[in-house]
């Protein structure tokens, strides 16, 4: 009983090397593109630059979310849900992991793993967090209103906040800001968070945390927010560290850069004032 049980956990350090390794080297791999490709900015944007790409009508972005949302409800009970489940599980055989508690962070890691390799997106780094923040609070009061609101229990019976998927849907929003960001310029990078992201849907059922209508209604939720705020983008003009200021024979714009900055020992910020 204790081999096994050791057997486990070393199976479970060797996912989580095997997931680390390939984070670092995703980002790596796509700096490594053709420029044709890649289209990196000569300096980190910060909060300079946006694209302004053309969009598409907002209702074709609605479909997809559409169709997920509307499947996810229409087998949301309980002897359809049930089947489905021991389906999808069969095949693993008991197979538990923690590794989406890890893998739902995933898109976000290369979409900033990308910001910091120069390559363009549509988007200021500043102007995605903006996106990124909104999209992450609506979709989370929406989940976790649902949750409280539903009552549904989880499959492997442990509460009764299974309705819909919070990791889910954490991990469709950063891929989906991750596609609309370089959807353009490197659709390599744009349609990577997809993989971590449907893998991560699929490893909260085989560890019979969430049903499939879980699922797939966490990321409808998800990709209907993100989609929104990134087609009517709230908040464009609100900028904060662009300010004025005013002399006697013109108005002369003051810039005020901040961004983070880290090392192996400490974490800190840097300010820069533009006069």
């Amino acid at each position: 009983m204790v081999r096994k049980a050791i057997f486990i956990n070393e199976k479970k350090i060797y996912l989580m090397k095997r997931l680390i390794f390939l984070l670092l080297i995703v980002p790596v791999g796509l700096y490594a593109q053709n420029d044709s490709l890649s289209k990196r900015y000569d300096k980190i944007n910060w909060y300079k630059y946006d694209l302004n790409s053309p969009k598409k009508k907002v209702w074709k972005s609605l479909i997809v979310p559409t169709v997920l949302i509307g499947t996810g409800l229409a087998i949301n009970h309980y002897p359809t849900k049930l089947d489905l489940q021991n389906k999808i599980r069969k095949p693993f055989n008991g197979f538990t992991t923690k590794a989406e508690d890890y893998l739902q962070y995933a898109p976000l890691a290369i979409l900033w793993s990308a910001n910091l390799l120069k390559f363009k997106a549509e988007h200021s780094i500043f102007n995605q967090k903006k996106n990124l923040i909104i999209s992450e609070v609506i979709t989370g009061a929406i989940v976790f209103g649902l949750k409280y609101g539903t009552h549904i229990q989880r499959p492997d019976s442990s509460n009764f906040h299974s309705f819909p998927s919070g990791h889910t849907a954490h991990a469709f929003v950063g891929a989906q800001a991750l596609y609309h960001e370089f959807k353009n310029s490197n659709p390599v990078i744009a349609y990577s968070g997809f993989a971590f992201a449907f893998a991560t849907g699929g490893l909260r059922i085989v560890n019979n945390k969430h049903w499939l209508p879980d699922v797939l209604v966490g990321a409808g939720i998800s990709l209907l927010v993100t989609n929104l705020v990134y087609h009517y983008e709230p908040l464009k003009n609100w900028h904060p560290l662009h300010k004025y200021k005013k002399n006697d024979n013109h108005t002369q714009l003051m810039n005020i850069d901040f961004h983070p900055t880290f090392s192996y020992n400490y974490v800190g910020a840097n300010l820069k004032l533009s006069l």
